[in-house]
């Protein structure tokens, strides 16, 4: 019985491990694809969205996402109804990612998502986000757009956004949202150690 008993429980560790392998690769490729979506975005329109002045949702799921949060906008950027400054006037462009293969907070099955409506016709805003493989959000993170009458500088100090998966636990320790910077050695260590992150 003691042997039956080891093997099952290096079997379920196998298993375990196999599973949360999968999940990693399956995080990175979502964080590749999201990364190259923005690349094409900035190609598009000369940057990427510029979200530092919205609130970030909580990684965890809890309520919806809001509209008005920095992984929506990300999402609604992606799917070409944001264009990088302006978060309230709805455009009709390019869908850059392919939904299909990434996982989202809301499942979309309005048939009219991503087709422009309503007279001047715009492509409608959804309150969602990307998902990683655990079901948390994919957190984001970029320069705030100048506000009328303020200097064109800003203070974020990276050459490009942040994007990242909280990992397996789930749990983060944010970047500042004004510079993009982590306190000390933040980053890579603590509840941040099993952070995976998009390459810009």
């Amino acid at each position: 019985m003691a042997i039956i008993a080891i093997l099952v429980s290096l079997s379920v560790g196998l298993v375990r491990g196999a599973q949360q392998r999968a999940a990693i690769a399956r995080s990175r490729g979502d964080l590749a694809a999201l990364a190259q979506a923005l690349e094409a975005y900035k190609q598009f329109y000369g940057d990427y969205p510029q979200t530092g002045n919205a609130g970030q949702a909580p990684v965890v799921v809890g309520a919806v996402v809001a509209q008005s949060q920095a992984q929506a906008l990300l999402f609604n950027a992606l799917t070409g109804v944001y264009g990088p400054t302006n978060f309230a006037a709805r455009r009709n462009g390019p869908v850059l990612v392919e939904l299909s293969k990434l996982r989202s907070e809301v499942t979309i099955i309005d048939v009219t998502f991503g087709v422009p409506q309503g007279s001047p016709p715009a492509k409608l805003a959804v309150a969602n986000a990307f998902l990683d493989p655990w079901g948390n959000r994919y957190m984001y993170y970029y320069k705030s757009a100048p506000r009328v009458g303020s200097p064109v500088n800003s203070p974020w100090q990276l050459p490009g956004f942040i994007l990242y998966s909280a990992g397996p636990d789930g749990q983060h320790a944010a970047p500042n949202p004004n510079t993009g910077l982590f306190a000390g050695t933040a980053q890579t260590t603590g509840v941040n150690a099993d952070n995976l992150y998009a390459t810009p």
